[in-house]
């Protein structure tokens, strides 16, 4: 994170890369009605809104598909949320993920989502939370621990809550501390846009068709 920071201000305070990623990200999210805007918007109470759960849903698989970057604040007090309208004002703050990062991170959701281990696997170790040096057990362990943020009802609506969440990161980073493994600043800003999405669909206090919302994305986009 420290090494980090410099980085972090010139995008916030300065607004360094916003704008280019502010055109491509306008185009790249459209087809899903995602609106952009640089001007700020009033936010309000989304409790109840279940068609705006879905939007940041949609909105957190389509930036993974994103190959220019992602912007990290999902925070409800960013966006204005009446249907049909879902309009987004970004902050500065934003990422590009490492192309072998962003790829594996997307084996993971498709192994997740289709029940495909093989694929599961293949992306945990491609974004370097596993090793080919490791006992199978402690594989399958890792690979139990991280799916803990995904909820345990796959084919059924989810309940995004903030603490479960963090609990089983906490559980995966104990795990990893054992293992000495050495994670990327990548999961520094993955975590940050995690609980940023998990804070504003907490705040619904709805159910979410995840794998559904997952899949609809991933057919627009990875042929694309």
């Amino acid at each position: 994170l420290a090494s980090e920071l410099p980085k972090i201000t010139r995008r916030v305070l300065k607004k360094e890369g916003l704008d280019e990623l502010f055109a491509f990200q306008e185009d790249f999210l459209a087809p899903f009605g995602v609106r952009l805007t640089k001007q700020p918007v009033v936010g309000g109470s989304v409790q109840g809104n279940k068609w705006a759960g879905e939007k940041w849903l949609t909105l957190y698989f389509a930036q993974l598909f994103s190959p220019a970057g992602l912007f990290l604040d999902l925070r409800s007090q960013n966006f204005s949320v009446e249907n049909p309208d879902f309009t987004w004002h970004p902050t500065g703050f934003w990422t590009k993920f490492g192309e072998e990062f962003r790829q594996g991170l997307l084996k993971v959701y498709e192994g997740f989502y289709l029940e495909d281990d093989r694929t599961y696997f293949e992306g945990l170790a491609s974004i370097g939370l596993t090793s080919a040096a490791w006992p199978e057990e402690d594989v399958r362990k890792l690979g139990d621990l991280f799916k803990g943020q995904f909820g345990s009802a796959l084919h059924e609506e989810m309940h995004f809550d903030l603490e479960h969440f963090k609990q089983s990161i906490f559980k995966t980073s104990d795990f990893l501390l054992q293992k000495k493994v050495k994670i990327s600043k990548d999961f520094l800003y993955l975590g940050i846009y995690l609980v940023t999405l998990y804070s504003s669909l907490e705040e619904t206090r709805e159910k979410l068709p995840a794998r559904e919302i997952y899949l609809r994305v991933r057919s627009a986009y990875s042929h694309s």
